[in-house]
C-alpha cells in the first residue's frame, strides 16, 4: 500500500491530467488551437502555474490563447 505522501502524489498528478485535459478540450472548443497542438516549455510552466492557483481550465485557455486571437 503507498504511503499517504505517495497517495497525495498520485492523486495530484490526476488531478492535473484531468485538468489539462479539460484546459485542452477549452482551448480547442474556442479555436485557440488545433488537435494536433503541443504546448511548448513556457506554456507547460505557465498551465502549472494556473494549475496551482485554482483557475479554472477555460480560464487558463482563454489567459494563454485569447490575447493572441
Amino acid at each position: 500500500m503507498p504511503e499517504r505522501s505517495e497517495q497525495m502524489l498520485l492523486e495530484n498528478l490526476v488531478a492535473l491530467q484531468v485538468w489539462v485535459c479539460a484546459w485542452y478540450d477549452e482551448a480547442v472548443k474556442a479555436e485557440f488551437i488545433n488537435l494536433s497542438y503541443h504546448p511548448d516549455a513556457e506554456t507547460v510552466s505557465l498551465l502549472r502555474h494556473y494549475f496551482k492557483a485554482g483557475v479554472a481550465p477555460a480560464e487558463a485557455a482563454h489567459a494563454c490563447f485569447g490575447h493572441k486571437h
